[in-house]
């Protein structure tokens, strides 16, 4: 197996602490944003770590990095290859690298989503892609269509789906202005390139929030996100939760509002709530089975469809932590033999925090016990070393037959490094 990629920043330009992202200060440093790579073989006893090689020419810097598996154990790994800007031009893209010897070697660079090809796009779509805007003091770059990359293989056709949930469009904006609008699109030759670029939503449902999920299996992709209207005979007081569902790869989708997740009007310059949905995942051993992720006040809870979709069951707790104040950073998947497995961290007063898991064994229907991975807390984020959270982005997980392996950021050490966690399905108890 391998582990997700790290995000690794300089901590403090200018010679101070960052208290916000600080993106703008960090697209002026070429390496301020590398990825390094760590690979077992044994199941986390030892490692290799070396720096993906990614970056070249004038793309110095990879930011919001991810990593997959296929089913016959070839290595994706990539990021966003991006310019270093002292002008106002500030081109990227997302891409990855495919390995099929273990992390040994790397294949070329294959582009998911780029600036330099927009003729990709489908018919219609006018993507947001480079420069700055007019007004921004710090050049602070405008949200480009690559923005916040994933990507999601469905075993059952071979197809990786890469996904850009930071997008956006002036399509339907009001004069002047842009939405959100995240796209999708697929590679059907095992990541040798990949085809026309899709968008999430539609007239009728149009995205007013940054994409929320993703998930593939059994020949259909699934979305979900905040949609600002829908149509009258869906009957929905919006914005609301839409759930899209496509067998084309993305050409097309099936919608309907999830009702399940009232959603409040944003404030002003902000993104809307989006109900407390979180995620969604696809069983690949059982068609149709999509389970949902909800949080509130109790914690994480469930839902699960069993027919693509058009229905859900109640929800049922999937995990919560005693004493913490808030839970974030989930993580949610099936594992390639069914197992749901569920990650999140756990924040309390002081602002320490420790990484807590739950599985399900049974598709969703019903979760162990929640179980705390981490062996302590990390302290509280330091300004000095964590770049307004810019440096500390998500955490995530894999599974194998019979473990759970996690990833996080932690403090414990003293400076602020990727932790590793792997723990036994069979040390997870069900009252």
């Amino acid at each position: 197996m391998s582990s997700p990629l790290a995000m690794a920043n300089l901590q403090q330009l200018h010679g101070k602490p960052a208290t916000r992202g600080s993106t703008g200060d960090y697209h002026l440093v070429a390496g301020s944003t590398i990825n390094w790579l760590a690979v077992t073989n044994d199941g986390g006893v030892s490692w290799d770590v070396s720096e993906l090689p990614i970056r070249s020419g004038t793309l110095t810097r990879c930011p919001d990095a991810f990593a997959d598996v296929t089913s016959d154990g070839i290595f994706i790994a990539g990021c966003e290859p991006r310019e270093t800007h002292s002008s106002p031009d500030h081109f990227g893209m997302s891409a990855f690298l495919v390995s099929r010897d273990k992390g040994k070697s790397w294949g070329p660079v294959v582009p998911m989503i780029s600036d330099w090809e927009l003729d990709r796009f489908a018919t219609g779509l006018e993507p947001v892609s480079g420069g700055f805007p007019a007004d921004s003091p710090d050049r602070v770059a405008t949200h480009s269509p690559w923005d916040r990359p994933f990507t999601y293989i469905d075993d059952s056709t071979g197809v990786i789906y890469g996904v850009s949930e930071g997008g956006w469009t002036t399509t339907g904006a009001p004069a002047g202005e842009r939405r959100p609008q995240a796209y999708i699109t697929a590679s059907t030759d095992g990541g040798k390139s990949f085809g026309t670029v899709y968008a999430w939503d539609s007239p009728d449902y149009p995205q007013s929030s940054r994409g929320i999920g993703t998930t593939a299996a059994h020949g259909f992709v699934a979305v979900t996100y905040v949609a600002a209207s829908a149509p009258g005979e869906a009957g929905a007081d919006c914005p609301c939760v839409v759930f899209g569902i496509s067998r084309n790869q993305g050409e097309s989708f099936e919608y309907h509002v999830l009702d399940q997740y009232p959603v409040t009007p944003p404030e002003p310059g902000q993104r809307s709530n989006n109900g407390g949905h979180v995620d969604i995942a696809a069983d690949p051993t059982t068609s149709g089975r999509i389970a949902m992720l909800k949080y509130d006040n109790a914690g994480f809870s469930v839902a699960v469809s069993n027919d693509y979709g058009s229905s859900w069951s109640d929800f049922t707790p999937g995990g919560k932590t005693p004493g913490a104040t808030r839970l974030t950073k989930p993580a949610f998947e099936y594992s390639r033999d069914g197992v749901l497995g569920l990650i999140w961290r756990a924040i309390y007063e002081d602002g320490s925090y420790d990484v807590w898991a739950a599985i399900s064994r049974d598709g969703g229907n019903r979760f162990s016990q929640p179980q705390a991975v981490s062996h302590a807390r990390s302290p509280a984020y330091d300004l000095y070393r964590n770049a307004g959270l810019f440096g500390d982005d998500i955490q995530d997980l894999s599974m194998d037959s019979n473990n759970l392996h996690l990833v996080w950021g932690d403090s414990r050490s003293g400076f602020q490094g990727v932790w590793y966690g792997r723990v036994s399905f069979d040390s997870f108890t069900v009252d």
